[in-house]
């Protein structure tokens, strides 16, 4: 709704919306994780029955040595904690994997004493529940051995075994942290990275010492912080980030494979999103930052979008406001903008088809150009890459398709009304006395028609190709360029990568129907409409956290106000007695949010892992409320007062919600005993 001629280009409403976005960023980038990564990795292999010996990797450590003042300095170091990050155990259902360090006096002497001997049992993706009663550590999070603590000195006992004990292992690093020792070898407290380098790994096939001690350095490429084996959200994992990270370590792997590897991986979202991920990983590392910047940047993106698209339909920079309000007080948004899966990605580009679409149903095309028709364009490549990013988006982008068809609509309505304009003039310019004019084939009057008709046949020409091109060729070019970088990685979740059977359309249509049919092991199916939808629990003997119990009571209140909203405006224009312009632009502003919703809920009941579908309906919802609450804010009189009254009173109520959930929306450690109450 116009506010009176009030608004304007920069309105205050306007400059508002901007800092909330920005606040929402800086918030969310604030608390998203470490930065601190692993490097390559390396495939640590089991024995198997064709080996003589268990293969393994030897490492050599080292006192730390020092300069100072010109002098080298040696400092004794006594190993109290090791620790591995693992990125994967290739192998099916059954048992976890274990991964084995053994202690010995020097590379030849023998490795097999018990009393040296420590263990660590990670995760596997496929295990069935309850296969093995002890504590497992989660892949890509940093796991520390069992019993290695203040045992053994460097000098006495410098080399170390690693061995894989039951399945084919892809460790990503291996740290030894050590206590420094002062001269009469008592430890000081202070604690280092002890040195150490790869003395020797057991070759592959067609692979010379050197070469697989080379390969094998890709263990202690990271050597710069001592790692924390701490489970919160800020240094770990969800079940479906580490189901990504686990796709994006074989495309960091390529072609590389091993016989008899199972592999998982995300086999729900579309491969541009795993994309995008791994793009974040490749700029900051395969870090909890790197994994979730793109997320956090799109959720900031949804919100820009989102806004936009209110303050359009609407007609009113103060609902576009609103929605801001509503999106960064939300604390579902923050949950998913910090979680490391495609799932706000998928929302943004949806929104931004819906944002540009609506551009052409309310203004049309100008003129047949590439200019005009650039935000159908635009619109038919954002709703394209949502379905490359989770193929259950098919869904609500037939909404945007059916606003693109209701812009036709009004454009062949505009056709007709300037063509029967000039059809008139032509007419009555027919009708008056007639003039000689050898030298004009037709007059002013006619040409105009010629033109109108020549310039909606050439408008809505481009404007159906435009978007149909852009949305079904440019959905299949996108997914072809997609699955490229990823293309090994989903041979090895779907194929034999010893004898691929499957093209790249095959592979193409598998990850497509993945949003519908796919499952990524490991990860719990819970209900998506849950009050507290619960991404992640870690837990501790004095805290734990809970991350991604946003407060869906929130948005439930929203529905609430947008279901009574939307009968009043019906019961209003069922009683209006003439259906004119302003009872036109009511309907339109109830049915595209209504559509939207309602072909989101559709998709949240069809798609696996619909948590982003349930996002779009309470979005949808957002722009109701907004659209609602800006206009009956604009109303005179007492009526008008108490509105406002009531959004001050409603901003506050949610403000101080999101300050109480905000622990959980950001994943920050509680007192134990508080989780346990909470979540049982």
């Amino acid at each position: 709704m116009k506010s009176n001629g009030k608004q304007h280009k920069h309105s205050v409403f306007y400059r508002v919306t901007l800092i909330i976005a920005l606040a929402f960023l800086v918030i969310g980038l604030a608390f998203l994780g470490s930065f601190r990564t692993t490097g390559s990795a390396f495939e640590l292999k089991a024995k198997s029955e064709s080996d003589a010996d268990t293969p393994s990797v030897i490492f050599r450590l080292s006192d730390l040595t020092e300069e100072s003042d010109g002098q080298t300095q040696t400092t004794k170091l006594r190993v109290v904690a090791v620790y591995a990050n693992v990125g994967a155990a290739y192998q099916s259902v059954g048992q976890n994997a274990t991964l084995r360090i053994d202690w010995a006096t020097s590379a030849s002497s023998s490795f097999n004493a018990s009393s040296r001997r420590s263990d660590m049992v990670v995760e596997n993706f496929a295990a069935e529940e309850g296969a093995e009663d002890v504590e497992t550590e989660q892949l890509f999070s940093w796991g520390e051995f069992a019993s290695v603590g203040e045992k053994w000195t460097v000098s006495d006992y410098s080399y170390v075994r690693l061995t894989a004990r039951t399945c084919n292992l892809l460790v990503n690093e291996v740290a030894f942290v050590g206590e420094k020792l002062d001269a009469d070898g008592e430890g000081t407290g202070e604690l280092c990275l002890v040195p150490a380098e790869v003395y020797s790994a057991t070759p592959l096939v067609g692979q010379t010492a050197e070469e697989a001690a080379s390969a094998a350095g890709a263990l202690l490429d990271r050597q710069n912080y001592i790692p924390s084996a701490s489970d919160y959200r800020f240094n770990s994992y969800s079940a479906g980030e580490r189901a990504a990270l686990a796709t994006i370590a074989e495309m960091r792997l390529g072609n590389a494979y091993g016989e008899g590897n199972i592999y998982e991986g995300e086999r729900v979202y579309g491969s541009l999103g795993v994309d995008i991920l791994a793009l974040g990983t490749a700029i900051f590392g395969m870090s909890p930052f790197g994994l979730r910047f793109f997320p956090m940047l799109a959720a900031f993106g949804a919100l820009l979008v989102g806004a936009s698209f209110v303050r359009q339909y609407a007609g009113s920079d103060k609902a576009g406001m609103i929605f801001a309000i509503l999106f960064a007080l939300a604390s579902m948004t923050l949950s998913f903008g910090g979680l490391g899966t495609p799932l706000m990605i998928g929302v943004f580009f949806l929104l931004a088809s819906v944002n540009l679409c609506h551009r052409f149903y309310a203004r049309g095309m100008k003129k047949a150009g590439f200019t005009s028709a650039l935000p159908l364009i635009l619109s038919g490549l954002s709703a394209a890459c949502a379905v490359c990013v989770h193929g259950a988006f098919v869904i609500p982008a037939i909404g945007v398709a059916l606003l693109f068809a209701a812009g036709m609509v009004r454009q062949y309505r505009a056709r007709r009304y300037y063509l029967d304009k000039a059809i008139a003039a032509a007419e009555t310019e027919e009708s008056a006395p007639a003039q000689a004019t050898e030298e004009e084939e037709l007059s002013p009057a006619k040409r105009k028609v010629a033109e109108v008709v020549s310039e909606y046949r050439y408008k809505n020409a481009a404007a159906i190709a435009s978007f149909a091109a852009s949305f079904v060729i440019g959905a299949l070019v996108i997914a072809l360029l997609a699955i490229l970088p990823s293309y090994f990685a989903y041979v090895k979740l779907y194929d034999n990568p010893a004898a691929p059977a499957r093209n790249i359309f095959s592979l193409m249509w598998k990850v497509f129907a993945g949003g519908f049919v796919g499952a990524n092991a490991g990860v719990p199916q819970g209900s998506a409409w849950n009050i507290f939808a619960v991404i992640s629990r870690t837990g501790g003997e004095a805290y734990a956290s809970v991350w991604g119990a946003f407060v869906n009571p929130v948005c439930l209140l929203a529905l609430v106000f947008a279901v009574g909203y939307c009968i009043w405006r019906i019961v209003c224009l069922m009683r209006s007695k003439e259906w004119g312009k302003t009872e036109r632009k009511i309907t339109r502003e109830l049915a595209i949010p209504l559509v939207g919703a309602l072909l989101s809920a559709i998709a949240a009941i069809a798609a696996q892992e619909a948590y982003a579908f349930v996002a779009l309906v309470y979005l949808f919802a957002f722009a109701l409320v907004s659209d609602g609450a800006a206009a009956l804010s604009e109303r005179e009189g007492r009526f008008g007062k108490v509105v406002r009254v009531c959004l001050w009173a409603a901003f506050g109520l949610l403000a101080a919600m999101f300050v109480l959930y905000f622990a959980f929306a950001t994943g920050l450690p509680l007192p134990a005993s508080l989780i346990a109450r909470l979540f049982g």
